[in-house]
């Protein structure tokens, strides 16, 4: 008896191992189908079949003869083939068919394009009724196998379109009889005929679509491994065609409005009416924020979609069809399409989300269909026949509900797309009178409608004519658009914090984005030195040698009134006599290195007579440039253009400058930098700032510099050596040293100087020395935790005896050995 009991404990153990395996298998099997598994399957199966018995669906019975039969088989058959439905021997066959106990003649063929129409026993059909026959009063329509329409997805979108006011297909579902065989339940879809007008309250008119034929054919080629860009499969290759093209043309009436249509379609296609003038801009927009809401992009496909062409208005409205739903969405149908006018290369849509009044009414439908209501109010007002139209469903496919929580998901993904943190990027334009120009940069899917410019005194300045955003451009950058506000009397402080309201156009949603105080500009503007491309043959006096890799000056008076760019890999040579003179905000531009040689009786002489030069610019000049006996006289003056940085600038261009003089009223005379410097018996006089390097290694030797509008010596990081320094009459600072700059000076005379020495950021300048008469001698920054202290040691120099001196908090000054100045202790932990 124990044996016996282990032996069926034994066997259960196994039995509920292998359906616990079976049930993992069965849940892995629903899950990978995109079922949420088998739990909720068999709560489907146990609630919805019993409930599909307490509807009885409408039956239709198809009956055909043998060779009827047989033509339709090898239809079937060949479309399995390949893969395609063809319209080639796809011809109706006679059929008769019993609906409700009434016989009625008619035709029937093999419906469809791809093989998913007649895969299995459930093939789908084209019914064409003869005279007084029909089913739920259409003439030609559609039977299907229920998942070719997405079972009751596209049920649900035909109401929701109809619900919209736009016209919609007759979907539902019922049983279907084929030669005596009960091939269970079917999805009915109206076709295009004249009911669909009537039964839609519109008046007849042709029923328009783009013929797919060709592009068919094309998919067809790609199939059978010939995948081609035909010229013929594209929309812009697509004929206007109509359903029912027979019966038009033998009737005056609907041939014209047919031509009508072709006439303003074709207009429309070559960009020479807008959208809104061919298609009913607010039904279009409705159609489309409803493929938003439900998840059908895959429908707006040119080749699916049809249209009613109103005889009245001369308009063509949308028709609804194979919506391709249920999917959740990531952006929006009119994302990136806008552009305000129709171009003939764009896509159907595209086309049509390009204007604006169309644009205009989808996102104000979008923000109507987004709203929570607008769904809870649809399932609520569809609940009866809803319900009626499950249990039809259920009877064959119980696991096939409608899953409300796409269409909810959609709802918040719309929500968000249409509430950006921010529509645009605005920055401060040119101002012209009270007129100030804004430039804004595109950075949405949508275009943007600019309604003001808010300013800090609380005005508001609306803009002048159309302020229109274009989206930016899939994948791309988006290009700046200029817009003008009229503000008039207004400060710069209140434009600093001025902001730009914006929205979506169409949108109600409004916010408000900040005025950046730089300006944008298209780099040919800007016109950069640093960009330009070498031009030696515009000059006739420089001289080209291949051979030495050489560009030599002629010796002689020249003029450069175009900016001068030489190129790399030469060596620039310059002997007397040579006078060069730059005018017209022309530059001198050398990508090599200078090998200019003058005399003391004789030197080069670089000038501009009225000092509106750029400059000399020496650039990345891979080698060493020499320059001795060479004066740089007015290059530039001092302005508040940015791209003049000096009278000679030298940018990883070592250089040894020699018995040379730097001479103006710019803002600096010699800028180095990210280089080397070796500079010897040199005279500077005048200009704002004289010598600035920055990041770069300078050696000085017996250097002059007098009258320094603002600063003599400018050390920024890395460091300098100096003997034989003289600074005289510096407004400013004498020597200036910042961001960990290292500076040696042996032998200083300063005299009548703002400030002897400065050094901040962690600088450290030592003198060994010479002599210092300013109105502060020195002035060491305080302790930064990112720089570290100053130090200041001057040794053997003399200062007066009222001499100034300042000390940051936790940096340090000595004179000969003593700390000088008031000091604190840096507070910390």
């Amino acid at each position: 008896m124990k044996v016996r009991t282990k032996r069926w404990l034994a066997g259960a153990a196994v039995a509920v191992v292998l359906l616990a395996a079976a049930a993992w298998g069965a849940h892995r099997a629903l899950v990978h189908r995109g079922h949420p598994g088998l739990a909720v399957f068999l709560r489907q199966w146990a609630v919805n079949y019993p409930a599909s018995f307490a509807v009885e669906p409408p039956v239709i019975a198809i009956e055909v003869d043998e060779a009827e039969l047989a033509r339709l088989t090898d239809v079937v058959r060949l479309a399995r083939e390949r893969g395609v439905i063809m319209p080639d021997g796809n011809e109706p066959v006679e059929a008769r068919f019993t609906v409700d106990g009434r016989t009625f003649k008619g035709r029937v063929r093999i419906k469809g394009k791809l093989s998913d129409h007649v895969q299995g026993e459930k093939w789908s059909f084209r019914v064409l009724a003869r005279k007084d026959g029909g089913f739920l009063g259409m003439k030609r329509f559609s039977l299907q196998h229920p998942g070719t329409r997405n079972y009751l997805c596209d049920w649900f979108y035909h109401r929701l379109m109809a619900g919209e006011g736009l016209i919609a297909l007759r979907y539902g579902f019922c049983r279907v009889l084929f030669n005596g065989e009960d091939l269970g339940v079917y999805a009915y879809e109206e076709h295009f005929e004249k009911e669909l007008a009537e039964n839609n309250g519109r008046a007849a008119g042709p029923l328009l679509r783009f013929d797919p034929g060709l592009f068919w054919q094309h998919r067809l080629n790609g199939m059978q491994g010939l995948p081609l860009e035909e010229a013929y499969a594209a929309y812009q290759a697509a004929e206007l065609d109509a359903y029912g093209t027979n019966d038009l043309a033998a009737d005056p009436q609907g041939r014209r409005l047919f031509e009508e249509a072709m006439a303003l379609v074709d207009a429309f296609r070559r960009g020479d009416l807008p959208a809104s003038a061919v298609f009913d801009a607010d039904r279009t927009a409705r159609r489309l924020a409803l493929l938003d809401l439900i998840g059908g992009h895959h429908s707006m496909d040119w080749s699916d979609v049809k249209f009613h062409f109103d005889p009245v208005l001369k308009r063509l409205e949308p028709v609804s069809y194979e919506s391709f739903s249920a999917f959740r969405i990531r952006e929006l149908a009119g994302a990136y399409r806008f552009r305000r006018k129709v171009r003939e290369q764009d896509e159907l849509h595209t086309q049509l989300l390009s204007d604006p009044a169309i644009m205009a009414a989808y996102v104000h439908h979008l923000e109507r269909y987004a709203r929570p209501a607008y769904l809870d109010s649809a399932f609520t007002a569809l609940k009866g026949p809803l319900d009626t139209a499950s249990a039809t469903l259920y009877r064959e496919f119980p696991y096939k509900e409608l899953d409300r929580s796409v269409y909810r998901a959609n709802q918040r993904a719309i929500r968000a797309l249409l509430d950006p943190p921010k529509h645009a990027h605005f920055h401060h334009g040119r101002r012209h009178g009270d007129t100030l120009e804004v430039v804004a940069v595109p950075i949405e899917a949508l275009p943007v409608q600019v309604d003001s410019l808010c300013l800090a005194d609380g005005r508001r300045a609306a803009p002048v004519g159309e302020a229109l955003v274009l989206p930016r451009p899939r994948g791309g950058v988006g290009r700046p658009q200029v817009l003008r506000f009229v503000v008039g009397d207004v400060t710069d402080s209140a434009l600093a914090e001025a902001t730009v309201r914006a929205g979506f156009l169409g949108g109600t949603r409004r916010k408000q984005a900040p005025l950046s105080p730089f300006r944008v500009y298209d780099l040919p503007a800007l016109d950069l030195d640093a960009l330009a491309g070498p031009n030696v043959e515009r000059f006739p006096f420089l001289v080209r040698d291949e051979a030495r890799r050489t560009i030599s000056f002629k010796p002689g008076r020249w003029s450069i009134a175009e900016r001068m760019v030489l190129p790399a890999g030469y060596t620039v040579v310059a002997l007397p006599p040579l006078r060069l003179e730059i005018t017209a905000g022309a530059a001198l531009v050398s990508r090599s290195p200078l090998r200019w040689t003058g005399t003391a009786d004789m030197p080069i002489v670089v000038t501009s007579p009225d000092s509106s030069s750029r400059g000399v610019l020496v650039l990345e000049a891979g080698g060493r440039s020499e320059l001795d006996h060479v004066r740089f006289e007015g290059l530039t003056r001092r302005q508040a253009d940015p791209q003049v940085r000096a009278d000679l600038v030298l940018h990883r261009a070592p250089a040894t400058i020699t018995n040379t003089v730097f001479s103006g009223t710019g803002a600096v005379l010699l800028a180095v930098s990210e280089g080397e410097l070796q500079l010897r018996q040199s005279t500077f006089a005048g200009g704002a700032d004289q010598l600035q390097a920055v990041h770069a290694a300078v050696r000085g030797a017996d250097l002059r510099f007098l009258g320094a509008a603002d600063d003599a010596v400018s050390v920024h990081g890395a460091g300098g050596h100096f003997t034989g320094l003289r600074v005289e009459g510096a407004a400013g600072l004498g020597l200036k040293a910042t961001d960990l700059a290292q500076v040696q000076v042996e032998d200083l005379a300063m005299d009548r100087c703002g400030t002897g020495v400065d050094a901040r950021e962690g600088a450290s300048v030592s003198v060994r020395k010479g002599r210092i008469t300013a109105g502060r001698v020195a002035h060491a920054g305080k302790d930064e935790v990112r720089y570290g202290p100053v130090r200041i040691d001057l040794q053997e120099v003399t200062v007066p005896e009222d001499a100034g001196f300042k000390t940051g908090q936790g940096s340090s000054i000595r004179l000969n050995g003593r700390a000088v100045g008031s000091t604190k202790a840096v507070l910390g932990t």
